[in-house]
């Protein structure tokens, strides 16, 4: 018998017809509920899964977050660049009189220095959906109330102490990190004192920064030479830290509000310095990478780490951050500070500064950060605290106050919970503004931190120092050859940090100061308010 003709066993008729209806009833009934409910709790269980993964430590590795980049945007090249000459006037900077501030367009930097994401939605560039302490106990407030008014409480008020605000604001973008999104922060700058031309200084110095970033995605403080095009690039750092040049270079990059996982010109070069991290953390969480002044170097970059996920909730990020602040916190010493070493029995006001603002960004992102070393930090500033009020402050507890410190200090005070009205806040303040910003005395460190506590501040002190910092800045940035966007640490005058940060740290720095329009918002936004309502 032929194969056309050997029978073949089918089900009967009848059966497979009521099988066949049976399973599209099943399907238009059933189906999608549980194939809801599957995909659900794939999206549960996928975070918690690579949360349990150990953090790669392998030699070689590809990329983390290759996967995840769009290069569709072109990487900048600026080579010269002009900003105009430096507008003191008008004296109220909002989004109105901004339009008044014009210079010479840089429409390239300016471009490069948007986050297309405009503003966050991922996460809300804050914590919208997430009861944590906010930064400095600041409560929750409508972000759309940003611009040429104040800012106004949402739901979770206004907190004290160690962070107890934990309102998400009804805006949906919380006080953590909700002004970096482009769409927000255009409206900001104008109204915390920034213009036009700050703007076009800061994509100018991100420009410069991805320039001289290593093949490896790491920076050099002593040879980011080796990436100059046209040898121009002097200012080398002596201190031999990779990670210390990675942690500052990133830094900007995220005050800015672009991340590795938002589309942007710069997302390849955030995510190669974030790779690094990740892949040289130590099992301790340690991020220096084993460079010297280990808690110096590991505080800045558990800030970028704690920032990066705060905007991202990566959780390969999460689990670097949160090792990260559970080696602070197991370094912290008994009088609550801390210094060089991890083992260090005695503080200086300078490390303390960065591990403070590492544990407080941690709080801003929903990581985990013991109580007690809040209450370790009060401890520290106390010791090292001056003046006939206690609002100036010491490098070491023995030590008497000077300028740098003292704002180091105010600005620590201001993260746990010192109202603006104490009188040590005012001593402090009114010492800084004895020691204004000034080519002859040329201290970016200090202007940093400074910059920080007056603008949280805000008030007539503040416009005068915004206006002095700002126009040091513009007026000394490097426009001519691969210099174009960086800072020389040593001319016009040599700054405090130069021979041991060179032109990195300047250069981060002081596109760091020039972002503080929203990196945060001002702490004591919400007191104005409340204060010009009630008279």
């Amino acid at each position: 018998m032929s194969n056309a003709e050997s029978p073949q066993k089918t089900a009967p008729p009848g059966k497979l017809a009521q099988a066949m209806a049976a399973a599209k009833t099943w399907a238009r009934t059933e189906g999608r509920w549980w194939a809801i409910s599957i995909a659900a709790h794939i999206v549960m269980i996928a975070p918690w899964a690579v949360l349990a993964m150990p953090i790669p430590q392998a030699e070689g590795q590809a990329p983390l977050f290759e996967a995840k980049m769009d290069t569709a945007l072109p990487e900048p090249n600026l080579t010269r660049f002009e900003v105009g000459e430096t507008m003191i006037e008008p004296t109220v900077l909002n989004t109105e009189t901004l339009r008044m501030t014009e210079a010479p367009a840089i429409e390239q930097a300016e471009e490069m220095n948007e986050n297309p994401n405009a503003p966050f939605e991922h996460a809300g560039g804050g914590m919208a959906n997430a009861k944590v302490p906010s930064l400095g106990g600041l409560g929750g407030f409508d972000i759309k109330a940003i611009g040429t008014g104040p800012a106004v409480r949402g739901p979770g008020g206004i907190g004290t102490g160690s962070g107890a605000g934990g309102g998400p604001g009804s805006g949906g973008h919380g006080s953590g990190f909700g002004g970096r999104g482009a769409g927000v922060r255009k409206a900001m700058v104008g109204g915390f004192g920034g213009t036009k031309q700050t703007e076009r200084a800061v994509a100018a110095g991100l420009s410069w920064l991805a320039r001289h970033q290593n093949p490896d995605g790491s920076w050099s403080l002593d040879h980011f030479d080796r990436n100059c095009k046209d040898g121009h690039c002097t200012g080398l750092g002596n201190l031999n830290s990779n990670a210390a040049a990675t942690a500052m270079a990133l830094l900007p990059f995220l005050a800015s509000g672009q991340t590795h996982t938002s589309k942007g010109p710069y997302q390849k070069t955030i995510a190669g310095g974030i790779d690094w991290f990740v892949k040289n953390q130590k099992p301790s969480g340690d991020l220096s990478a084993g460079g010297g002044q280990i808690m110096y170097t590991h505080g800045i970059a558990a800030i970028v780490m704690c920032e990066c996920y705060g905007l991202t909730k990566d959780p390969v990020v999460g689990k670097s951050a949160q090792a990260a602040i559970r080696f602070i916190e197991a370094a912290q010493n008994a009088e609550g500070g801390w210094r060089y070493s991890p083992t260090s029995k005695d503080s200086d006001t300078s490390v303390f500064g960065w591990q403070l603002m590492a544990i407080k960004s941690a709080q801003m992102a929903g990581l985990d950060v013991k109580p007690k070393t809040f209450d370790g930090a009060r401890n520290w500033l106390k010791l090292a605290s001056k003046g006939e009020k206690n609002g100036l402050f010491s490098y070491e507890a023995k030590g008497g106050p000077s300028p740098t410190m003292t704002a180091v200090g105010l600005l620590c005070n201001q993260y746990l919970g010192a109202n603006r009205s104490d009188q040590s806040m005012i001593e402090g303040m009114k010492y800084l503004m004895a020691n204004l910003p000034n080519q002859a005395g040329r201290n970016c460190y200090y202007w940093y931190y400074a910059t920080q506590v007056l603008h949280n501040l805000t008030g007539p002190e503040w416009d005068t120092w915004n206006r002095q910092m700002r126009r040091i800045f513009i007026e000394t940035q490097d426009k001519e050859s691969c210099q174009t966007g960086s800072w020389d640490p040593m001319k016009p005058t040599k700054d405090a940090w130069a021979d041991s940060g060179g032109r990195i740290m300047t250069t981060s720095i002081a596109v760091l100061t020039l972002e503080v329009y929203y990196r945060y918002l001002p702490l004591y936004q919400l007191d104005s308010a409340s204060e010009m309502a009630a008279n």
